[in-house]
């Protein structure tokens, strides 16, 4: 299934890229923090409360329609949280691929932008050495701003994930892009 997405990804990045020109094509990656709560019930008569920050990171490509419309994917690392409740000790890492349409306003020397769009989530659980793997799709958003220094930008946003079962997913997070 992670094969069939990442061929999608790379075909639809490849088209798009022809389509678009090599002007309007962006690549670039990020650092940041992600804040995940959510609870797991009943996993060997224990309920476990993941309530948790952890190192996030994310790998992405775009294309500038025009100066206020853009498509954007890329690869997202949303970090590991633990709970330990008795000896009994629960990790769930989560990683995921997005597509989103992206609005852009320019201001001089930065784009501040909304962005909308969708989630193909993977999600392990490990608890008494024993994986649970599970995944699907789920609706994002999120906002932020880029400084554009000529073909380079520095970019800072904000993402919130629509996950069942999370009260909180999002993800802080500042990189570079390349090929404005």
């Amino acid at each position: 299934m992670k094969l069939f997405r990442i061929a999608v990804l790379l075909f639809l990045s490849s088209v798009i890229s022809v389509v678009a020109g090599p002007r309007g094509v962006y690549f670039g990656g990020s650092l940041g923090q992600s804040f995940i709560k959510t609870e797991v019930q009943d996993i060997q008569d224990v309920d476990f409360k993941l309530d948790d920050n952890d190192f996030a990171y994310k790998f992405q490509m775009g294309v500038r329609m025009s100066d206020t419309f853009a498509i954007e994917g890329g690869y997202k690392h949303l970090g590991t949280i633990r709970d330990k409740v008795n000896d009994l000790t629960f990790e769930s890492k989560l990683t995921g691929y997005d597509l989103c349409a992206v609005g852009n306003m320019y201001l001089i020397f930065a784009d501040v932008f909304a962005k909308a769009g969708g989630l193909w989530w993977d999600r392990e659980n490990v608890v008494l050495d024993e994986k649970q793997t599970e995944g699907d799709v789920a609706f994002m958003w999120g906002f932020g701003a880029t400084l554009r220094l000529g073909s380079l930008g520095v970019r800072a946003e904000w993402e919130r994930f629509e996950l069942p079962d999370y009260e909180k997913l999002s993800m802080l997070s500042l990189g570079l892009l390349f090929g404005f």
